[in-house]
């Protein structure tokens, strides 16, 4: 009867079910009463989920020995089978009251509680099966999975490492050791892990899987591709291993394949809006503008939530022709994007304009012959969410506006109107708008007359919606309180108003006071920097209202330069520590916003200007970005900082300084050795056309004042100056501080590639390739394919005499310091 037994066993371990059944049947045959062969039954049953025939058998078994905590815990896994987990847990319990040592039913119980969400309960069941069976590999697993669960990474690896420890062979505690070392950035020692795995289980394809991304995030991406196809030569319906080959496909600039990669799994898996929105941003890059569109607007449709979205698709919008697109999608997605406050909203003019210029103009016209016509606007609601957060670059709309407001503002002196709610959505939408252009618009003699019949009215009590509204269309409000101290204190139940009132009173109000606490270090001597520092003071640039943070990106430093320098890459050596970033003049703090892509980062951002620091404030606060110091003072005496940095951003600046190689070597002075610096310098013949016009208002002693600047604008709009008409394409040309910052800055030094090359060399820095859009590169790639990195500033030279807007906005490139 022994040797039956032992056969029956073997039989059982080798997964001869039918047949250990059969062989336990003749041993009841002459033994009725053998708790093994019952046991083996029962066993044989569960493990083809026979779940009435075990029950039965392990019945028989405890009748016979009621104390068998074995059987117990097996009786409880017949329940856990059908998933009725209550009573699974009390049987578990049973064989743990009897044998509190007893690991199989002290890790089945633990087990319950993990996938219940009792994890406190269930961590201390799996410690007690780990110290039960200290040699058994499978309690150390499940005690790892405890620890992961709770998010205890640490104890988790320990516990992987002593089950591999304990049984080496079982080829998926590499695999989990592996994926808790990825989670800990351990990619190195996580490719070991997986390449284990493999060698244990060659046809183990989530083990290929994993070893690919991890290869991927090593930039391996060669050996990243041959392992995620074996992955899906293994397992091809799996959508996430067709997914990570589209993205390496994308790293190697295999696009047409990477499109065939994320259509798979958008096969096998349409709801995945991941796929779509990568899928789109292949299409684009294939010039494929309104399926990679369509992409976009999918990923939108399935996972509106996902706030990473929204700046894509924008950045897409800015990029692409709009007349590709179809129309009607194009507004319903402007309608869309302009609901959202976590984007850059200027980069959406130019389809805005395409799909709503015409027949704004055309309304615009209307209420200037039968001004009953403005509910055309006031129920536009594209119009009124544009006017509140897109600045306007465009004359005709310009001119119609100003046009528009002059006979609001007419009718509102004269007491013609009162508007109410729905009438007045227009004139808030239109005072934030000159609001965010700094009254750019010209205003007439008559105008000026009325707007102070309306200050003298609501001075004298007649103060309401309507009144402030149209001065919020010519002035500041926050100015207007020493003269209508009341306007502080106004209350409305208008949402639209209360929203102008928080903009033009109270964001100012909270600049001025956050002022008073940004750190200021040394003093600012420099001739040429005062008069900098003055003209930022005076108009704190660029203004802008929302914008996209970057914060839920977090890349590596080697992942945003190499990004940016395409087809270029490098492997700095920064890459494991927390890295000190230093932003050169930040401006109003939208630098700031980018520098959030970083991950483990922390952020110094200097500016001459505590009007611009104090802009930057109010925003970082407002999006509780709190890895950001910000100080006031030159770049001139930046050793004053006492710091080194790893990444130096100095995007404009120098060259507005009056030695921008001496403001340059500063800079140098507190990068380290190993650094990083991204420039940005104006292009001597980008610029002709900004050139021609400093030299037309020096000579004309044209002041950089409000007055003078408007006056300016007029004539170059009316084609008075024939010679610098091209300034009208010019998009920084639509606000006084952009205007200012275009033609009338107190310094402005200008620079050719080979100038450029000459500061490289003079400076021992290594030019690592321009931060410019992939239309470009492509277009260069075809002047000059043999030069694979696109680093040969000879050939940019070149290219940049065929194509001389090329660096309209600024030449804007990394170099290192070091090798």
């Amino acid at each position: 009867m022994e040797a039956n037994i032992e056969i029956a066993q073997s039989l059982f371990k080798q997964n001869k079910y039918q047949e250990t059944i059969d062989t336990c049947q003749k041993i009841l045959a002459t033994d009725s009463n053998s708790i093994e062969a019952i046991k083996l039954i029962a066993k044989s049953f569960l493990a083809t989920r026979k779940i009435d025939n075990a029950r039965l058998y392990f019945d028989k078994a405890l009748t016979l020995r009621p104390d068998d905590y074995e059987a117990i815990k097996d009786l409880g896994n017949t329940y856990k089978a059908v998933g009725d987990i209550n009573n699974a847990k009390k049987y578990y319990q049973k064989a743990i009251a009897i044998n509190e040592s007893y690991a199989p039913a002290l890790t089945n119980a633990g087990l319950i509680e993990l996938n219940t969400g009792n994890k406190e309960d269930a961590l201390s069941l799996l410690i007690k099966a780990s110290e039960a069976a200290p040699q058994s590999a499978p309690a150390w697993v499940n005690l790892a999975n405890g620890y992961f669960q709770v998010g205890k990474t640490k104890e988790a690896e320990t516990c992987y490492r002593k089950a591999i420890e304990l049984n080496p062979q079982f080829f998926n505690s590499h695999l989990l050791l592996g994926t808790i070392l990825v989670g800990q950035k351990k990619l190195q020692e996580a490719e070991i892990s997986f390449k284990k795995a493999i060698e244990l289980k060659p046809d183990f394809f989530q083990a290929h899987l994993n070893l690919g991304a991890v290869l991927k995030d090593l930039e391996q991406l060669q050996e990243a591709e041959i392992s995620t196809r074996k992955a899906i030569e293994l397992n091809p319906q799996l959508f996430q291993s067709h997914f990570l080959l589209g993205t390496i496909l994308v790293g190697q600039k295999k696009l047409q394949k990477a499109e065939i990669s994320f259509k798979k799994a958008i096969e096998l898996k349409p709801d995945f809006f991941q796929a779509h929105l990568n899928l789109g941003a292949v299409l684009k890059d294939l010039k494929q503008l309104q399926e990679a569109f369509d992409c976009y607007v999918k990923a939108i449709e399935l996972n509106p939530k996902y706030s990473r979205i929204y700046p894509y698709i924008t950045r897409f919008l800015r990029d692409s022709n709009p007349s590709q697109l179809n129309k009607s999608k194009l507004k319903n997605i402007l309608n869309l994007l302009l609901e959202k406050n976590n984007i850059a909203h200027n980069e959406l003019f130019q389809a805005f304009s395409f799909v709503c210029r015409d027949e704004i103009i055309s309304n615009l016209k209307k209420i200037e012959s039968e001004f009953s016509k403005i509910k055309l606007l006031n129920h536009d609601k594209l119009l009124i969410n544009a006017l509140k957060k897109i600045i306007f670059k465009d004359i005709i709309l310009e001119k119609s506006l100003t046009k528009i407001r002059k006979k609001l503002c007419d009718r509102i002196s004269q007491n013609q109107e009162i508007f109410g709610h729905s009438e007045l959505q227009f004139i808030t939408a239109l005072g934030e708008q000159c609001f965010l252009n700094e009254y750019v618009y010209s205003v007439s003699e008559n105008e000026r007359l009325s707007i102070n019949t309306i200050i003298k009215r609501c001075i004298n009590g007649e103060i309401n919606e309507t009144n402030i509204s149209i001065l919020s269309c010519y002035l500041p409000l926050y100015k207007l309180l020493d003269e209508i101290p009341s306007l502080k204190f106004f209350n409305s139940s208008m949402e639209n108003f209360n929203e102008l009132i928080k903009l033009q009173i109270l964001e100012p109000l909270n600049e001025i006071k956050l002022s008073k606490c940004i750190k200021r270090l040394g003093s600012i001597n420099d001739k040429i920097s005062q008069k900098v520092k003055a003209q930022y003071e005076e108009n704190p640039y660029p203004r802008w209202r929302y914008g996209s943070t970057s914060k839920d990106q977090k890349l590596s430093i080697n992942q945003v330069i190499n990004n940016e320098i395409q087809p270029n890459s490098i492997r700095s050596d920064l890459e494991d520590q927390k890295s000190k970033i230093l932003i050169a003049g930040c401006g109003t703090g939208q630098q700031i916003l980018q520098s959030q892509r970083y991950k483990n980062a922390q952020v110094t951002a200097i500016d001459i200007s505590l009007s611009s620091l104090s802009y930057a404030q109010r925003k970082i606060n407002e999006l509780r970005i709190n890895n950001v110091e910000l100080i006031q003072m030159d770049i001139l005496e930046i050793s004053l900082l006492e710091q080194q940095f790893d990444i130096i951003e100095c995007g404009g600046v120098l060259h507005h300084m009056n030695d921008p190689l001496k403001g340059l070597k500063k800079l140098l002075g507190v990068l380290n050795h190993n650094g990083l610096l991204g420039l940005g310098l104006y292009s001597e013949l980008a610029r002709q056309d900004v050139a021609r016009a400093r030299k037309y208002i020096a000579n004309q002693k044209i002041q950089p004042d409000v007055k003078d600047i408007k006056s300016f604008r007029e004539d170059v709009f009316s084609g008075k100056i024939e010679q610098i008409s091209n300034l009208r394409s010019w998009g920084d040309f639509h606000t006084i501080s952009e205007c200012r910052d275009l033609c009338f800055h107190a310094k402005e030094h200008r620079f050719t590639i080979k100038q450029l090359q000459e500061i490289f060399e003079s400076n021992e820095l290594n030019f690592l390739g321009f931060r410019i859009s992939q239309q470009v590169k492509s277009l260069y790639k075809n002047y000059f394919p043999e030069d694979k990195t696109q680093t040969n500033l000879q050939n940019w030279a070149k290219f940049e005499e065929k194509h001389p807007y090329t660096f309209r906005a600024m030449y804007q490139f990394w170099v290192s310091k070091g090798k």
